[in-house]
């Protein structure tokens, strides 16, 4: 029987210098260090590995880990500097911190090839990190230049996966974002024509009204730009490091309660629960964030992690797996994914059923591997 061990990692990283304090944790800011776990077979090759990360989210324990170690497969999981500081997220820097575990995998421990995962919100992280480590386009960050991005060492990873991934977190906020506010002072302040979830809506929804309902909601996330290019000048002009703020109102895509809209295998509702309720919850999607981070993470606009657009730098083996149970990643995203990878060898999975946490469902990590297994084989990365 094969014996599994995590292997508890901390990975030094380079600090942002630009003096704005940005969390709270002396340790962090004082010791900085990456928190990462390598799930492993007790025996191993160091022939292949895996680094998966996210922007904010603790993937120390993901659900993934175990199962790509039982399949022979070493993965580490790896917590950002944001992770439990969400509000603060600076997506550059998060990319610094993937090309850190990276490095770490490689001149560390002694990987011979490295293949970067990108789930959830880490799918346009691993992407916006690829493609930067390749080609160095970023030369400009509406936040500020953070710790001499452009010149860092991002070292590239030998292929790619996006399981059950999204294009980028300001493209879920984009369709995610409820219209109906009219102020961003006045969150109270609705237009009802725009509320997706009145008692007197119908499914399946009225089309036309679904493209004023997007529109809308592009509107918003417009406004909520010039708001922060605004305050973006006041802190200039000031000498203050960043500016806090709320966006109310984020869990409200026609997806969730229409499953005809972006068809796929999913059940109606949000990776929540009850959409209704999660949309005015304290942990919605970019409840809390500031300036700074709003322009590097949230801008539909001006967002350099934008998985639609990094994409076609990449040329490294690529897989898009969609998980067509899913009701954060949708199909429609993954297939745009894969279009974008023009210049890679890419390749297209798509898998029934599973949801995006494989709640309940038993099975799912083996298929993802399985296929994931399968996928490395044919493009000479197996170990």
């Amino acid at each position: 029987m094969t014996v599994i061990v995590d292997q508890f990692q901390r990975i030094p990283y380079e600090p942002a210098r630009d003096g704005r304090v940005e969390m709270h944790s002396g340790l962090s800011r004082h010791y900085p260090t990456l928190h990462a776990n390598l799930v492993a077979p007790r025996e191993h090759d160091r022939s292949i590995g895996i680094v998966m990360a996210h922007p904010a989210s603790d993937f120390l324990s993901h659900f993934l880990l175990r199962g790509f170690a039982e399949a022979g497969i070493p993965s580490l999981g790896v917590n950002t500097r944001y992770t439990s500081n969400e509000p603060a997220l600076i997506m550059e820097r998060a990319a610094l911190d993937v090309g850190a575990a990276v490095r770490w995998m490689k001149d560390r421990l002694g990987f011979e090839r490295v293949l970067l995962l990108g789930f959830s919100g880490g799918g346009s992280l691993a992407a916006f990190y690829q493609d930067q480590a390749e080609n160095r386009s970023v030369t400009h960050t509406p936040a500020g230049d953070p710790t001499g991005f452009a010149d860092a060492d991002l070292p590239p990873a030998d292929g790619l996966m996006l399981i059950g991934a999204h294009p980028g977190r300001a493209h879920v906020l984009r369709h995610w974002i409820d219209p109906t506010p009219m102020s961003e002072s006045e969150p109270l302040e609705l237009d009802p024509r725009l509320d997706l979830y009145a008692p007197v809506r119908a499914t399946p929804l009225d089309r036309d009204w679904v493209l004023e309902y997007r529109q809308a909601q592009l509107d918003r996330m417009r406004r909520i730009d010039a708001m922060a290019f605004e305050r973006l000048a006041e802190l200039e002009r000031t000498g203050d490091s960043d500016r806090g703020f709320v966006v109310h109102r984020t869990v409200a895509d026609p997806r969730f309660v229409d499953v005809t809209l972006d068809p796929s295998d999913r059940a109606p509702g949000s990776m929540y629960g009850d959409p209704a309720r999660a949309n005015t919850a304290a942990g919605g999607l970019a409840r809390f964030v500031t300036v700074r981070s709003w322009l590097s993470t949230w801008s539909i606009d001006h967002t350099n992690a934008d998985a639609l657009r990094n994409l076609p730098g990449v040329t490294c083996p690529t897989l898009v797996m969609p998980l067509l149970g899913d009701q954060a990643a949708f199909a429609s995203e993954s297939r745009a994914m894969h279009a974008a990878l023009t210049n890679a060898p890419a390749t297209l999975v798509e898998v029934p059923e599973l949801n995006h946490y494989l709640v309940d469902q038993p099975h799912g990590v083996s298929h993802v591997t399985g296929e994931v297994r399968t996928w490395l084989a044919g493009h000479a990365l197996a170990a």
